[in-house]
């Protein structure tokens, strides 16, 4: 039974990691846009773009002769359960050479408030380990309920199974989010710069 749950951890944490990459102990999300235009011209379009998105953006990297343009973006507050909640944050990189920019996402961060009052921060894995754990969780307690016979002790299985779908519904929520707000990103920065990129 430990070695399914295991497996259960390790599918869990494959499926909801598949749109990024752990790249020395950090998740990140890479693209790869194409443009006719040139590193300069590139450098100029997409800092008067984020500059102008200065209320959803924070510039923190203006580099124009290595091409490189970072800024910070935070989302709303999302909900784990009742009680638990967070502010999602993470690093936006462009890198910028001759018709191409390589965007990546990096150092994902939940600001994690425990009883509107207990803040800890912690980074991408901390929400797959949590999807992975509530998927195993499911699963064994399925099990339970197609081995349990009481007709009241089924009705309490049933009961937390409900409880621990909605709990997961929300994390895989969060996990969806992010990836919105990657692509949204990936297709604002192609329209700037009339590029193409593989989606």
């Amino acid at each position: 039974m430990k070695k399914l749950s295991l497996l259960f951890i390790v599918l869990a944490s494959f499926l909801h990691a598949q749109t990024l990459e752990l790249t020395d102990g950090d998740y990140t999300y890479t693209k790869t846009i194409n443009t006719d235009k040139q590193k300069k011209e590139l450098y100029i379009i997409l800092k008067k773009w984020i500059i102008s998105n200065s209320s959803l953006y924070t510039l923190n990297k203006d580099d124009q002769r290595s091409g490189i343009l970072s800024f910070e973006e935070r989302l709303p507050l999302v909900h784990y359960n009742d009680s638990q909640s967070t502010i999602p944050s993470y690093t936006n990189v462009i890198e910028i050479t001759n018709k191409q920019i390589m965007y990546r996402v990096e150092h994902i961060v939940f600001q994690d408030i425990f009883g509107g009052m207990t803040n800890t921060r912690n980074d991408y894995q901390s929400l797959v380990k949590r999807i992975a754990l509530s998927v195993s969780t499911i699963n064994q307690l399925k099990d339970q309920l197609n081995k349990e016979r009481n007709i009241k002790n089924r009705f309490n299985f049933r009961k937390e199974i409900s409880a621990e779908n909605e709990k997961l519904s929300k994390l895989n929520n969060i996990n969806m989010l992010l990836t919105e707000h990657f692509t949204s990103n990936v297709e604002a920065i192609a329209q700037q710069i009339s590029g193409t990129y593989q989606k």
